[in-house]
């Protein structure tokens, strides 16, 4: 039994550090995924690959052997190092949303507002935040009931030296508020406005489209010769107005999806480690299940992010030959000269340009 645990593990493990690493690299690489918004991506990948380097490794090894394997003083290092991570993870969920907010809600002014050097503080205030809610409580010795400055994970039981976190109420209260739920409610409401912003769109789009497709119609009734065209003016317009229903709707999957994989992960594990602070004990084996639910989360990131977006398709496409049929073709050059021909432009097709 202990066997297929450690393969499953083992192959959790490598594929959180191999798909974060090869999409850090794939935006360090690709000049057109270089941009502001990968900026956050980038602090995102980075933390759940130190989650898979650093975190679930020790946790592995904590799992399989059932004691503290290693040194007694890297336990608290290493809680640490967890805290820090998976916190850093959650945040930067956080700050994504709020970037796909801000370009959703005014898009003219995003690249006035969100600039390099902004996006960079907002990634090291993060991180500052993620630090100071792991390393510094936990060396201070401020998660304990009694605030007792020393080596509080390890609790020896002869040769049973087990590495948990026990924290205090207030600790996990705090840690938990700043951590999850705060940033689990900003995530939580930028994403139902963008989904209302989408679907807004959406209908404006619709409604424009048909707009225009009747004043067409309306302008080419006294023309003989043009009658065939109206039909097809006015199906195009129908056609145009539907991808974009469609794609309001593809984005409200998606958002349901990052929400649900979000919840899924880390909702069970914060309730029950604010429980085990206000009863003071809990079942370790399903506090264990419930950690490496909430490492999946680190797992599930790089699979889920580019899954969703065009630009990290059409940039795996030039690698993985799977890919290349979710980016878009390459317009051929007869394509271009006809587009480029002296037929006169269609309503469907000018409104898009337009938008």
């Amino acid at each position: 039994g202990s066997s297929w645990v450690a393969a499953f593990l083992c192959f959790i493990i490598l594929l959180t550090t191999a798909g974060n690493f090869l999409l850090i690299l794939l935006i360090v690489t690709q000049r057109s995924l270089r941009n502001t918004s990968n900026y956050f991506l980038v602090s995102l990948f980075m933390s759940d690959l130190m989650v898979g380097l650093v975190v679930m490794p020790p946790a592995m090894l904590n799992q399989l052997y059932g004691r503290w394997v290693l040194q007694g003083d890297f336990c608290s290092l290493w809680y640490s190092f967890d805290v820090m991570c998976c916190s850093a993870s959650i945040l930067n969920l956080c700050v994504i949303s709020l970037d796909r907010y801000l370009l959703i809600i005014s898009p003219l002014k995003y690249k006035l507002r969100m600039t390099s050097c902004r996006a960079l503080w907002l990634i090291l205030a993060t991180w500052t935040l993620a630090a100071l809610a792991s390393f510094l409580p936990i060396k201070m010795g401020w998660h304990e009931l009694e605030f007792e400055v020393r080596s509080p994970n390890v609790t020896s039981r002869g040769d049973e030296d087990q590495c948990r976190l026990l924290v205090s109420l207030p600790y996990a209260l705090v840690a938990s508020c700043l951590t999850f739920f705060l940033p689990s409610a900003a995530i939580s409401f930028t994403y139902c406005r963008i989904l209302l912003a989408a679907r807004k769109q959406a209908v404006q789009v619709a409604s424009l489209a048909s707009n225009v497709a009747t004043v067409t119609t309306d302008e080419t009734t006294p023309q003989v010769p043009c009658a065939p065209s109206q039909p097809a003016a006015g199906s195009e317009s129908r056609r145009f107005a539907n991808k974009h229903s469609k794609k309001a709707l593809k984005a409200s999957l998606t958002l349901g999806i990052l929400l649900g994989m979000f919840f899924v992960a880390w909702l069970p594990f914060f309730v029950t480690n604010v429980t085990q602070a206000v009863c003071g004990w809990g079942p370790a084996g399903f506090f264990d299940v419930l950690t490496w639910l909430g490492y999946c989360n680190s797992t599930m990131n790089p699979i889920i992010y580019p899954l969703f977006m065009r630009d990290f398709k059409r940039a795996m496409g030039k690698y993985l030959p799977c890919c290349r049929r979710s980016g878009e073709p390459r317009p051929s050059a007869i394509s271009l000269s006809m587009r480029n021909s002296n037929s006169g432009p269609r309503a469907a097709t000018s409104l898009k340009n337009v938008l």
